[in-house]
């Protein structure tokens, strides 16, 4: 092992935070060795820890005492898994030599790593923050919430594999809009901006899934995130700058979805959230297994769920309503409405629009919170959607 060049000093549990928060976005196909690797750069008193799969990318700075300014590209899971095992009060040490091997030093613990060349590792976009608008995190996870669910999972449909983030402008007022479908469902949310500058979202962007989620958990850290749109990348920064997230935005163009949500649907069901919710769970447990449809049957004050396997038997279960329109009978994969359900938890009560068997169905809150999904119907008695 050469001499030693750099390296830093820092707690174990401060770097054991950092690096739970960057594993997520680490490359776990090996398609390209270097993704499996985070990139570990010390100058300034700080350490920048990066990852990426292409995809999504994260940068997270943290305050360390810096021995000497240098980078390099670690193992990520050896990295993570030998900092997890160290005692809780331990001071790491991460030394850095010039032929790349990478020595941690705490305690009585010594371990040697192979490292790779910084150089080598994909450089992540910088920010340019004057194109950037500010957001309120607890609404943004909200409509994240609200939609990722209803993405696409057929790879071969890469415009429905993200949701369509947009800007509307209606009354003087500016509106936020994510939109998610993967063509049997559809869940949409608006958010009003409090700052009512032109996003430049007029024609709209899809971001992936995966970079969702990663910033669903960057969210909850701080009452306020900025975005930014810079060519093909979107990218999401906390007030404090600490943790950057950066998402490629998808090819293709998403479909024009506002032919598909229903105007004139006159047939109106009010039912308690929390009793639909149950009573799809346990009904679903005996559906079909790949269509998961249930029979809903709404007449009167009553709403008759039912469904029936022919391998497993059948089940059926009545849940009040509030409903005084004509009896109507019609199938939905119990899955979508579960997930919906779920997604609607601050709501008591959810309002059902029909109207007919062939038509999409709305389901939204009692209470408006900018929200709205559209479910299609399936055929009774099959496992095809209508």
């Amino acid at each position: 092992m050469s001499k030693q060049v750099a390296g830093f000093e820092m707690d174990r549990e401060s770097f054991l935070k950092a690096l739970q928060r960057v594993q997520s976005v680490v490359d776990r196909k090996n398609t390209i060795p270097i993704l499996s690797h985070l990139l570990i750069e010390a100058a300034d008193d700080r350490v920048t820890f990066s990852a990426t799969d292409l995809e999504v990318g994260i940068r997270l700075q943290l305050p360390a005492h810096v021995i000497k300014s240098a980078k390099v590209a670690v193992p990520a899971k050896s990295l993570y898994e030998i900092v997890r095992e160290l005692p809780s009060e331990s001071l790491v040490r991460f030394q850095i030599f010039d032929n790349f091997w990478i020595e941690l030093l705490a305690g009585k613990s010594v371990f040697k790593l192979v490292g790779q060349d910084a150089d080598e590792f994909p450089q992540l976009p910088r920010v340019d923050t004057k194109k950037s608008f500010k957001l309120t995190s607890s609404r943004f996870a909200e409509m994240i919430d609200h939609t990722i669910f209803a993405v696409s999972n057929d790879q071969t449909r890469y415009d429905l594999s993200g949701v369509y983030l947009e800007q509307i402008k209606a009354k003087a007022k500016v509106f936020l809009r994510m939109v998610a479908t993967d063509g049997h469902r559809l869940s949409m949310m608006d958010q009003e901006l409090e700052e009512t500058k032109d996003l430049h979202l007029d024609q709209g962007v899809i971001l992936p899934r995966k970079g969702l989620t990663e910033l669903r958990r960057m969210l909850g850290e701080e009452d306020s995130f900025y975005c930014a749109l810079m060519e093909n990348n979107a990218v999401f920064w906390t007030s404090s700058e600490q943790v950057q997230l950066f998402m490629r935005l998808l090819d293709g163009e998403f479909p024009d979805y506002t032919p598909v949500i229903p105007q004139n649907n006159d047939k109106r069901v009010v039912v308690r959230r929390e009793s639909l919710l149950n009573s799809l769970k346990r009904i679903s447990v005996l559906s079909l297994e790949h269509s998961r449809s249930v029979k809903f049957l709404f007449e009167g004050g009553k709403l008759q769920l039912s469904s029936s396997n022919p391998k497993l038997g059948e089940a059926k279960e009545d849940v009040d309503i509030d409903y005084g329109g004509d009896k109507i009978e019609i199938g939905f994969n119990a899955g979508y409405f579960i997930d919906i359900l779920n997604a609607m938890d601050d709501q008591d009560n959810i309002v059902v629009e029909m109207t007919d068997v062939l038509s999409p169905s709305v389901v939204k809150g009692t209470k408006f919170d900018g929200s709205l999904n559209i479910v299609m119907p399936m055929q009774l008695g099959s496992d095809a959607q209508v």
